[in-house]
């Protein structure tokens, strides 16, 4: 085992560094960020020079990928041309806050109640819930999250008047208690959750119903009924312990989405996440932070497939790594 963690973490290594090169190539194809600058009559030309050669965009491409991954593996991830000059481990550290509130409460919402509706159809199958809950989760998934949030916001905001129609607080509730200002986040937060967990719940009942089809009818299941052990511990120990091996893959590939955030969701709904954030650096063509965010999801999806890895061989005592 401590064999496979150094030789996965080494792989690990080399896969973000594979990554970045990826990633900072194609944004490079982009252009100079620093040549929409010149637009702004308020900026000398001279700052503009200075700019350039502080991060290296006077250099060839190669010598700026090297330059900008040490600056970045030292904690220098840069600053944002549009967002002021402000250091972008600052912006982000503002918006992975509120990412991580609203995205954490849509997953345990979704992972919680579609994983145990999965199981459920399962052992139930082609029954009246299988049918109807099989036809809920497809639908889930196709919906368009944007127009299932606008409907909410139509329908809860502007007919009902019960909850808001975007944003995280309302103005002036910065300075109160901090329990007052957790109930005044509830309601902006209501929408949003429920539109990225009806999405994702979709998923996770799928992943859950076929994994679970799989293992129902493999021989040790028969065996294990043979032997007169009860039907609750063939389901709970032997079937519901090697149906989550494809669940561990999904929970490994979601980890990213707690930190980069939705995009759709947090634009429709106005909340300044890490999805919002992203977008937006992208659209302006500010480089440094754009960098930053995508490399920041791919460091965790990375990660996440390393825990999923090591997940296994709990889960499952056969697999032994070596």
């Amino acid at each position: 085992m401590k064999t496979y963690v150094i030789r996965r973490i080494l792989q690990m290594i080399l896969l973000f560094i594979g990554i970045s090169a990826i990633v900072f190539l194609i944004l490079n194809v982009i252009g100079d960020p620093f040549a929409q600058l010149a637009a702004n009559s308020q900026i000398k030309p001279e700052d503009i020079i200075r700019l350039r050669h502080q991060w290296g965009f006077d250099l060839p491409v190669y010598l700026r990928f090297f330059k900008w991954f040490w600056a970045t593996i030292r904690g220098n991830w840069g600053i944002s041309i549009f967002g002021g000059g402000r250091p972008t481990t600052e912006l982000i550290g503002n918006a992975i806050g509120w990412t991580l509130k609203f995205s954490i409460l849509a997953f345990l919402l979704s992972a919680g109640i579609g994983i145990p509706i999965g199981i459920y159809s399962a052992l139930h199958q082609y029954t009246i819930f299988d049918n109807i809950f099989t036809f809920f989760s497809f639908f889930g998934m196709s919906m368009p999250t944007f127009w299932f949030g606008f409907m909410l916001m139509i329908i809860f905001g502007l007919k009902l008047h019960l909850l808001p129609l975007g944003g995280v607080m309302t103005p002036g509730m910065e300075t109160t208690p901090f329990f007052l200002r957790i109930l005044d986040q509830i309601k902006y937060f209501v929408l949003p959750v429920v539109v990225l967990s009806f999405y994702s719940m979709g998923s996770w009942t799928r992943y859950a119903r076929t994994s679970m089809l799989e293992v129902l009818h493999q021989d040790y299941l028969r065996t294990a009924r043979a032997k007169g052990l009860p039907e609750r511990v063939v389901i709970i120990k032997h079937a519901l312990r090697n149906a989550l091996i494809p669940i561990v893959t999904l929970l490994g590939i979601s980890l990213p989405d707690l930190i980069s955030g939705a995009m759709i969701t947090e634009t429709v709904f106005a909340i300044p996440g890490m999805g919002r954030l992203t977008l937006d650096a992208m659209m302006n063509n500010d480089y440094m932070l754009a960098m930053a965010c995508l490399l920041l999801d791919s460091l965790f999806l990375i990660i996440g497939n390393f825990i999923a890895d090591l997940m296994y061989a709990v889960i499952d005592p056969r697999i032994k790594y070596g």
